[in-house]
């Protein structure tokens, strides 16, 4: 498993673009690899032939420098690896029983509680005492609640348990071959010890507590209480990675959050300029260039924590990283150098980036680094929000939607449209007059667009 990228730890191998016998040259993508970043290529550095795929399409957490695969260089060598195992390879897992869930849904009581029903944690305890089934009791409590009274009450008009309760389901049938070798495993094996008396107290205690937390059971049936049911969605390597890494920020990073309203009219104007021109640029890729020369103008900003050192570090380059959602997570790509591109360079690079982002064609430096983010939701109707810092940088620029409003100059009031622009940072880089700087040359420049084409 190649590293991909340097916090790549392990990876995934989405898909194989090769099979076992293929010949194979120098730049001959070998498989899609889901990293900790995103999915990307492995390419083959040298010419040869695929003598063993030693692990499967789909296979998950595979630590990097484990071998995925065998090449030789000659094809007659092809064939002395065809039953060869990787060292340490798992064996065959053993098919899984039959599914019981015909049997134990036949044998199961129909459950006549009704639709809302609630069972309190008293009442399950006194429930696990006396042996009984919650619909073995009449509940009296409010919004049809079985409380502990009305276990009590059931157990003193000598209530018997339900037949699901009480009966002990009879042992299945075994088959002559297992009871033979059960009896010859039983001779090998010495007894077992005897469990603990289920009178003691400390198990009656516990066995309430671990019917109240139990798991839900296979298929979506919640053991003791009402049926749910719910889909298992697998979680992919670039969503548990983001949950780690934003969990760690919010753990780590002491956060400060701060807001201002930057005017859009100017942008607005200049966008139709500029398209009367045919040239096309986006709210977004106005704001990418605001927020560079907002960092070049406050270079204090422009800087992360390090943690070793104790101290914030400045950022030698400006490079921006714009937070895209993809079918596999989100993912940052950097455009490099921001504060030295113009409003057209930036237009067609957020593109470029965008659409490689989506089709999981980024190379690994195109998405790895950064000295800010920006997050912009504005297209989907939000008015504000606060995003999350991407450690390890320092700060992230969350953008909502242009909205109109109100406003009074020189005393006549006026329409304005305006745009929230939140300011997540980390407190030990920014302070609250940082911040307001920062924020302040960013609502400068959205309401002079003029100035970001110098």
């Amino acid at each position: 498993m190649p590293a991909l990228s340097p916090t790549m730890t392990q990876g995934n191998i989405a898909a194989w673009h090769v099979a076992e016998g293929d010949e194979i040259s120098a730049g001959t993508v070998l498989a899609d690899i889901e990293t900790d970043k995103a999915t990307l290529a492995f390419e083959n550095q040298d010419d040869g032939f695929v003598a063993k795929l030693l692990v499967p399409s789909g296979a998950k957490d595979i630590p990097v420098g484990a071998p995925v695969a065998i090449v030789v260089e000659e094809k007659e060598q092809v064939a002395a690896f065809a039953g060869y195992a990787a060292p340490g390879a798992p064996a065959a897992a053993a098919a899984p029983p039959p599914p019981l869930e015909a049997a134990a849904s036949a044998a199961a009581p129909v459950d006549k509680r009704p639709p809302n029903f609630r069972l309190g944690p008293a009442a399950r305890w006194a429930l696990a005492e006396a042996g009984l089934r919650p619909e073995d009791v009449t509940p009296t409590g409010p919004n049809g609640i079985v409380t502990k009274p009305d276990v009590l009450a059931a157990v003193a008009a000598g209530v018997k348990p339900s037949g699901a309760a009480a009966a002990k389901p009879a042992p299945a049938a075994v088959a002559p071959e297992a009871a033979a070798g059960a009896a010859k495993q039983q001779q090998a094996a010495p007894a077992a010890p005897k469990p603990a008396a289920p009178a003691e107290a400390p198990k009656q205690q516990q066995q309430p507590q671990q019917q109240a937390t139990a798991p839900p059971a296979a298929g979506g049936k919640k053991a003791g209480g009402p049926r749910v049911s719910f889909t298992d969605v697998p979680n992919s390597q670039v969503r548990r990675i983001i949950a780690k890494r934003l969990l760690e920020s919010k753990q780590t990073a002491p956060s400060l959050y701060v807001s201002a309203d930057a005017p859009l009219d100017g942008v607005i104007a200049l966008r139709k300029q500029l398209a009367a021109q045919g040239v096309k640029v986006s709210v977004n890729d106005c704001v990418v260039r605001a927020v560079a020369l907002a960092l070049r103008d406050v270079p204090e900003a422009n800087a992360a924590w390090d943690g070793a050192a104790g101290a914030a570090v400045r950022a030698p380059a400006v490079d921006v990283a714009i937070a895209v959602a993809t079918e596999g997570g989100l993912i940052t790509p950097i455009v490099r150098g921001a504060d030295r591109k113009s409003l057209s360079q930036i237009s067609a690079e957020v593109k470029d980036l965008a659409a490689r982002a989506r089709a999981n064609k980024l190379k690994p430096e195109e998405f790895m680094g950064g000295s800010f983010s920006i997050s912009n939701l504005g297209m989907y109707g939000l008015s504000q929000f606060a995003a999350i810092i991407n450690p390890p940088q320092a700060a992230i620029l969350a953008v909502g939607g242009g909205r109109e409003r109100v406003e009074l100059v020189e005393g006549a009031p006026r329409a304005a449209t305006v745009m929230t622009a939140t300011l997540s940072a980390d407190n030990r880089v920014y302070d609250g007059e940082l911040a307001a700087k920062f924020l302040a040359a960013f609502s400068g420049y959205m309401a002079h667009p003029v100035t970001m084409l110098m």
